[in-house]
């Protein structure tokens, strides 16, 4: 008798073993996928008032370009052990007396500025050649110079005038370091300064576009006795407000030449057929090029200069080019080939 196969086994789904159940808890957990923002614990109002008090610190030093005073620190509420802990940890670098870097040994020359400042007190600002520097109209290397009311600590390294009277409209703030006014800087550099470097300090000044001409006249009148203050008022009243338009030293010397030799007054840095010329006398179709190492001291620029003089020269124009030393040395010469060329 024939045997039948078994019919086929029915697939069985695999089915995992049961797990241990956890009793589920009435508190849910957090969604691990989620980012979780670190919240710290609660601390104590002694610790949050410290670290208050460091943020301020260095929300001021940061204003400060750097740096600050022992006096500001206790005015945000940092204690003398405070202070000095966070000095003997390097957080705060002694600069002068009572003045720190936060953080840093090296500063920057605003940073050095602002130092000196606090140095001398609340009342001190930034003066003379430091100031001169700092309004971009005169370079200085020799000692930071700061002026104050009163004191007698004198900082090293920093050069300290005495004051009886500093109006309050002859300060003011310049890249968050007080300074004295543009105005002012003009009248207390002028004992120091020859007439020329007095002349490229004021054309340095008005070309700025910080310098009010009524104000500068308000401090002169008002600076009696003041020395070097009649030949700034001399100079104010001849200086040539062209000389705000010329590009270098060389040119104001030049127009200054010209003022003084009485001659014709050019035009400043025009367009002559479509080159820019330092002065132009058009009715006499004269061009007079200043040169100087600064502007025109690379390959480029001499041979763009020779390009302008033979293309000038061929269009009609009369072409004298002069230099910052001939200016300086003996400038007759020059100054008799310009009127020779002016005349009829």
């Amino acid at each position: 008798m024939a045997q039948t196969a078994p019919p086929n086994p029915r697939p069985q789904r695999f089915i995992p073993p049961v797990r241990e159940q956890r009793v589920a808890s009435t508190q849910k957990e957090p969604d691990k996928t989620s980012v979780q923002r670190f919240v710290p614990p609660r601390r104590g109002l002694r610790v949050t008032a410290s670290d208050e008090a460091t943020f301020a610190v260095r929300e001021l030093a940061e204003r400060q370009h750097g740096v600050i005073a022992w006096r500001q620190l206790t005015a945000l509420g940092l204690g003398k052990r405070l202070i000095e802990n966070r000095m003997e940890r390097g957080q705060l670098l002694r600069v002068h007396r009572g003045v720190f870097a936060l953080g840093r040994r090296r500063l920057d020359q605003h940073g050095a500025w602002m130092a000196a400042v606090l140095a001398c007190g609340s009342s001190a600002v930034l003066s003379y050649g430091s100031a001169a520097h700092l309004w971009g109209i005169r370079g200085s290397h020799g000692p930071i110079e700061v002026t104050r009311f009163s004191g007698h600590r004198r900082p090293h390294g920093v050069r300290v005038h005495q004051t009886r009277s500093l109006p309050v409209e002859l300060v003011t703030v310049q890249a968050g370091i007080p300074v004295t006014s543009l105005e002012r800087v003009l009248l207390d550099m002028a004992a120091r300064l020859d007439v020329r470097q007095l002349e490229h300090a004021l054309v340095a000044a008005d070309r700025s576009r910080r310098l009010s001409w009524p104000e500068l006249h308000r401090v002169v009148e008002q600076g009696v006795g003041r020395r070097g203050r009649g030949k700034l008022r001399r100079l104010i009243e001849r200086v040539d407000p062209r000389a705000a338009e010329t590009r270098s030293p060389t040119e104001v010397d030049f127009l200054a030449l010209c003022r003084d030799a009485d001659l014709p007054l050019p035009e400043v840095n025009v367009l002559v057929e479509g080159r820019l010329v330092d002065f132009l006398w058009l009715g006499s179709r004269l061009v007079v090029e200043a040169d100087s190492y600064g502007y025109h001291g690379d390959r480029a620029a001499f041979e763009r200069d020779h390009s302008s003089t033979v293309a000038l020269m061929a269009a009609g124009y009369q072409v004298l080019r002069t230099t910052h030393r001939m200016l300086q040395d003996d400038p007759e010469p020059f100054l008799r080939l310009v009127r020779n060329a002016l005349q009829p």
